[in-house]
């Protein structure tokens, strides 16, 4: 089949390799069984993420779901795969498409008598350690027609890997229910596997497998059952508040690298710091460190509608540098990681803001941690060191440094509008961020609401 803008499909291209796209059947048994034309306006996957591990390629994105058609267009979360090798068919069967692709379902919701579903993926990020594990984390929302909410859901990477070792599912009508495929249906080798390796070393190549394979898995590419969270449950929850739409994770914060914090941003332009529960933090519930407007109208004018202009579409984290880039559609800011100035000479207000990027110095007060080591620096979190500590007014001093500014010390690093063509790009920047205030920040050391069942 040629290249057509209204199919969507994962394409490589290669000089060396022939062009690949999944197969226009496995697009079509979606868009028949919500009882479209084949010629009507179809309803596209929304790519997401993409990872490279082991002999796979993975793909994370959202699609209508085929599963439950019945009740409209509901769209569930979704993790594909194909192998790298794969070359394409036989020319009797698959021929110039995937011969191993197949998708599961992401499962983010909520555990309890009535499990409640955060089905909409809108980002996710490479891999992660979280309690010693290698792990993705997700922003997942509800679907639109449903109580707004967001939550954050990790997956570990071995248990993605094992869950495409599942059932295949086929619906045996129209109107039937998506059953699980006997195993004694199931051609050998396995569908899916890649050519020349494993259960499939006997084929050279992906052209070389039994026609049954390749027809299978044209008409079998879903499997059962869904990748369940890491934690049997989403590390967090927030309703009656703006979407989230990003996430960053830093997976060695702290003096011992062994602290996750997870940057949050959102539909309004704010950026949540939190600690996940568990870890070294040791707490049942996640923990809101900072809540900071990151949104200037001044820096970030442009044509958009000002509730689309202030959405965060972006979030990347330099650790070497201590900042977090914050990506608008008008323009890209930076914030520091961490403002531990702000505590200035008070021991008990550092300690106890819980800050894994914060430690208590004895002769320069309240400093950043950025990185491993630094054995004389007392961190964030030490109760032993806030009970035996006072101070008369909370901050009573201030270290050199940006203070309670969110920005960095030029304000951002790119922005639109762009400064006057005979201005220097530094210089435009520095007198910017001398004219306009930075955004607002407030700080909380109460839990995000987690709710164990709804």
């Amino acid at each position: 089949m040629p290249p057509s803008p209204t199919w969507p499909s994962l394409q490589r291209a290669a000089y060396t390799q022939p062009q690949l796209r999944i197969s226009r059947p496995v697009m079509l048994w979606f868009t028949e069984a919500l009882g479209l034309s084949p010629h009507s306006a179809r309803p596209k996957p929304h790519f997401v993420h993409a990872l490279e591990h082991g002999d796979h390629v993975y793909f994370f994105f959202r699609e209508v779901s085929v599963e439950d058609a019945r009740l409209g267009r509901v769209q569930f979360s979704r993790v594909a795969r194909v192998c790298k090798r794969d070359m394409g068919g036989s020319p009797r069967a698959l021929d110039r498409h995937w011969t191993s692709f197949l998708k599961l379902r992401l499962n983010c919701s909520v555990p309890g008598d009535s499990t409640f579903y955060f089905d909409v993926l809108q980002a996710l990020t490479g891999p992660v350690n979280l309690y010693g594990r290698s792990a993705l984390f997700g922003v997942f929302t509800t679907q639109t027609n449903s109580i707004p909410g967001s939550a954050v859901c990790a997956f570990y990477l071995d248990d993605i890997e094992h869950a495409f070792e599942g059932k295949f599912k086929e619906q045996r009508s129209l109107d039937g229910a998506w059953t699980p495929v006997s195993e004694d249906r199931v051609p050998s080798p396995r569908p899916g596997s890649c050519a020349g390796v494993g259960v499939a070393a006997l084929f050279p190549s992906s052209r070389d497998l039994p026609d049954d394979v390749l027809t299978f898995i044209k008409a079998h590419p879903l499997l059962d059952p869904a990748v369940p969270p890491a934690t049997h449950q989403p590390l967090l929850t927030l309703t009656s508040r703006a979407l989230l739409t990003q996430l960053a994770v830093d997976g060695r914060a702290g003096p011992y690298g062994n602290t996750t914090v997870l940057f949050l941003g959102s539909e309004d332009g704010t950026v949540l710091k939190v600690l996940p529960p568990g870890g070294p933090s040791g707490g049942p519930e996640p923990i809101l460190l900072e809540e900071i407007n990151a949104y200037s109208p001044a820096r970030c004018s442009g044509k958009r509608a000002a509730q689309t202009a202030r959405r965060v579409i972006g979030l990347e984290l330099d650790t070497e540098g201590h900042r977090l880039f914050v990506a608008f559609s008008g323009c890209i800011i930076y914030l520091p990681l961490s403002r531990c100035a702000r505590h200035g000479a008070c021991q008990r207000s550092c300690l106890a803001s819980q800050d894994p990027y914060c430690g208590w110095h004895s002769s320069r007060g309240c400093v950043d941690i950025r990185g491993p080591g630094g054995t004389d620096v007392d961190p964030a979190g030490n109760q032993e060191s806030t009970e035996h500590s006072d101070c008369q007014d909370g901050a009573t001093g201030s270290q050199s440094g940006t203070g309670d500014s969110a920005y960095g010390e030029s304000g951002y690093s790119n922005f639109i509008p762009p400064c006057p063509a005979h201005t220097h790009p530094s210089l435009c920047s520095l007198a910017a961020a001398d004219q306009h205030p930075g955004p607002t920040e407030r700080v909380s050391r109460v839990s995000i609401l987690h709710t164990p069942g709804i």
